[in-house]
């Protein structure tokens, strides 16, 4: 899952990163809100925006991308909110609030509710696989792949760190049909062109994994 975060307190935007990053998810954090405004888009699965921010308010930037998408989901955290600007929050779609100080596993478990579900497998922060729809996109844009492709990198992601023999491969992206070595490999190759370096390892003899 990848996670917009705007928080102006450094301190705390470096914990809330480095917690969520522990937890293999994706952030690109910001703690100011014109910065923030600037690099927001709709390819984040979860937004999480203080409201007392320099600039740009995390209001704003709560309607602003409501506005573009409104399944986005965004979390409001803040320390200091009276219930006129809470549901002011709520009006604008914020699905979910946390007051400060708040401890970092609260922030997890709220995290989690909307990490349910979520179809993208990220394989670096600007490259991602929709394991429903079978399509890649790097740096916010499609990659084409082939049937053959797509189902071998999904195989691949299902079992990722897992070694991949020819047998599997042909099991499952082939449908049983028997194919060669070289077929396999030159398939790889070419997957290997359309994702970052360092995706797609290969095991002497034993075959092909991922490493995200």
């Amino acid at each position: 899952m990848k996670i917009f975060l705007l928080e102006d307190d450094c301190s705390l935007n470096d914990s809330i990163k480095e917690i969520l990053e522990s937890e293999k998810f994706v952030v690109d954090s910001f703690d100011d809100g014109l910065k923030a405004y600037e690099n927001i888009s709709t390819y984040y699965d979860l937004y999480i925006f203080d409201i007392n921010v320099p600039n740009v308010d995390g209001l704003f930037l709560l309607e602003h991308i409501k506005k573009i998408n409104q399944n986005s989901k965004v979390i409001i955290i803040s320390a200091n909110i009276n219930i006129t600007k809470l549901k002011e929050a709520y009006k604008k779609g914020c699905d979910d609030y946390l007051k400060k100080p708040f401890d970092l596993e609260e922030l997890l478990l709220k995290v989690g509710k909307y990490n349910q579900n979520i179809n993208r497998v990220y394989l670096n922060s600007e490259c991602f696989f929709d394991i429903k729809e079978k399509r890649l996109f790097v740096d916010n844009t499609e990659v084409g792949l082939t049937t053959v492709e797509a189902k071998l990198l999904l195989l691949l992601i299902l079992n990722q760190g897992k070694s991949i023999e020819q047998t599997q491969i042909e099991e499952f992206v082939h449908d049983g049909v028997s194919k060669t070595s070289n077929s396999t490999r030159s398939a790889i190759k070419r997957l290997k062109k359309k994702l970052p370096e360092n995706i797609i390892h290969s095991s002497f003899n034993e075959g092909y994994f991922i490493k995200i």
